[in-house]
């Protein structure tokens, strides 16, 4: 698969095929990604494709300055918001991928895994991004300050903040 300024760059000169490679790159992440801010899997869905089809539409916007994934995602952004500007989110409840290991250690992970994603849950909507975008996606913090619309100091703070308070509220599940 061609990287994503060869893709972008044939996109804009005409090759449709290009862009159906970038949304075959980028899709399902971008979707976990409006989950995180929507809790909604259709509703991230929606937007995503609504993204992706602006992106189609104003080709034109897009500016080699940064990387798509950012132009992406600060777009899912902006409409993930406004969307939760019009209404509540329904909340809905993420999947747990079985890995072919040992049972106990399946038992085990899954279990750590459903407590992080339980307490993720009562973290602020900001925190849940940027605990997403820095250690799911492992953007660097400039492209996760261009998405959240926030300087590179900003987003640190958040990354510390966030992870502090993840760790305070898996303790007091641990100490209960």
């Amino acid at each position: 698969m061609r990287d994503d300024k060869t893709l972008i760059a044939s996109f804009q000169a005409g090759d449709d095929q290009s862009f159906e490679e970038l949304i075959l790159k980028h899709r399902k992440n971008a979707i976990s990604f409006a989950f995180k801010y929507l809790r909604d899997l259709h509703l991230a869905e929606d937007i995503v494709q609504d993204s992706f089809a602006d992106i189609y539409v104003y080709k034109d916007r897009y500016k080699q300055k940064y990387s798509f994934k950012t132009y992406l995602y600060t777009i899912i952004r902006n409409k993930s918001i406004d969307q939760l500007r019009k209404k509540k989110p329904v909340i809905a409840q993420e999947k747990d991928i079985v890995d072919p290991k040992s049972p106990e250690i399946c038992l085990l992970e899954s279990e750590q895994k459903n407590m992080i994603a339980a307490k993720l849950k009562d973290l602020k909507a900001e925190y849940r991004a940027v605990l997403y975008l820095s250690q799911y996606e492992q953007l660097k913090y400039k492209d996760i300050a261009k998405i959240m619309g926030k300087n590179v100091g900003q987003i640190k703070i958040l990354v510390y903040r966030a992870k502090k308070k993840l760790r305070q509220l898996i303790e007091m599940e641990v100490l209960e």
